[in-house]
């Protein structure tokens, strides 16, 4: 068994361990920052995190600070203007909207109304440009994608207004699908087990299907382009992303690997959008997890050597005592989007430089 998979099967245990030992122990205790507000103007720009992150060391556990207010999950229902109030009934912390400043603008020549912008759960802006172009895709289903051919010129360089012959669609209900999206392939994604995760795309282009030839190919109108799309990239249905559907929870006994950042290198650190090892059958969009660094093991020995003759001196360095190491809490990371075998998360946390091996896990462990 490699070793990456001996820590993660041991790593799991002790997740379990501790997970049962502090939810037995902690589970009606909810702790508030000692620098918590006591009131808090929602400013425009704030997240639904940033301010969870004000009052508590788990922010995920913020519906049950919240009150009267069972889907605060949904970050569409706290405004900027909205004032928050932290105050303490039978000894348990709640936080309450006490007044809030939203306004609706008119306009002279007509009775539409602008509503206000609800503040997101996660900075979007920040976020979107990395995960709406990126995908992850099995290697079956990415090789199964029609690629693009030609056009009537014969080039092999097409942009925004271009019409080009692709191969069809393997699929027997291509002519229900609503719009498409023109993808490349950037690289084959491995965790540290040497396991295919799955090829990652970038988006090139949206497609409108044009004309379905009697030959089986279409022909496609390229629009909206991103990059330049080339001979041999891939068409496929467009795939939709909604942050809405996000819903803070912490991972429970799920345990895996972060492998790189979205670019694929080993350099990474907060705010960072990074792939794990993670499918959506096992994860779903909002999960928080730990990330957990091992150090490297140590050696020792009992005693010295008495006799210092050469043979000796080899002989105590060969049979050395190793001491693993615990793995420590190091950030935290909430999922954002799910694939087949993969998924992206965005670092909230971190408190050292992560270089991709790290495990990801409950992030209840270390309190």
């Amino acid at each position: 068994m490699h070793i990456k998979s001996l820590i993660v099967h041991s790593f799991a245990l002790i997740c379990l361990l501790s997970i049962s030992v502090i939810s037995s122990a902690h589970a009606d205790v909810l702790n508030i920052r000692d620098d918590a507000p006591k009131n808090y103007e929602v400013k425009k720009g704030d997240t639904l995190w940033d301010i969870s992150n004000l009052y508590l060391d788990r922010p995920w556990r913020w519906p049950e600070l919240w009150r009267n207010n069972t889907q605060i999950v949904n970050p569409h229902l706290i405004y900027p203007g909205d004032m928050l109030r932290l105050r303490w009934e039978n000894g348990q912390p709640v936080l309450e909207m006490v007044s809030n400043k939203r306004s609706v603008t008119l306009s002279p020549d007509s009775n539409q109304s602008t509503k206000p912008i609800p503040i997101n759960l996660l900075p979007w802006d920040q976020i979107a440009m990395y995960i709406n172009n990126d995908s992850i895709m099995t290697v079956e289903d990415y090789t199964m994608l029609p690629a693009i051919l030609t056009d009537r010129e014969g080039t092999a360089r097409f942009v925004d207004e271009d019409f080009v012959l692709t191969r069809a669609l393997a699929t027997a209900n291509a002519a229900n699908i609503e719009s498409f999206e023109i993808v490349r392939k950037e690289r084959e994604v491995y965790d540290s087990a040497g396991r295919l995760l799955g090829v990652q795309v970038m988006q090139l282009s949206d497609a409108d299907l044009s004309v379905a030839l009697e030959n089986g190919n279409n022909v496609v109108k390229v629009s909206q382009s991103l990059r330049e799309v080339k001979f041999g990239d891939k068409l496929r249905p467009a795939m939709s992303f909604d942050e809405n559907d996000l819903t803070l929870s912490p991972a429970t006994t799920q345990v895996g690997e972060l492998v790189s950042n979205i670019n694929g290198h080993n350099i990474i650190s907060k705010h960072d959008v990074v792939i794990v090892n993670l499918g959506s059958a096992e994860v779903s969009p909002g999960m928080v997890f730990g990330i957990y660094k091992q150090g490297p093991a140590a050696y020792h020995k009992d005693e010295r050597m008495k006799d210092e003759d050469s043979s000796a001196f080899m002989a105590f360095f060969s049979l050395p005592e190793k001491v693993e190491q615990p793995a420590y809490k190091v950030g935290e990371l909430i999922i954002i989007r799910g694939f087949d075998n993969a998924s992206y998360g965005w670092v909230t946390d971190a408190t050292t430089h992560l270089t991709g091996g790290e495990i990801v896990a409950s992030p209840r462990p270390q309190n």
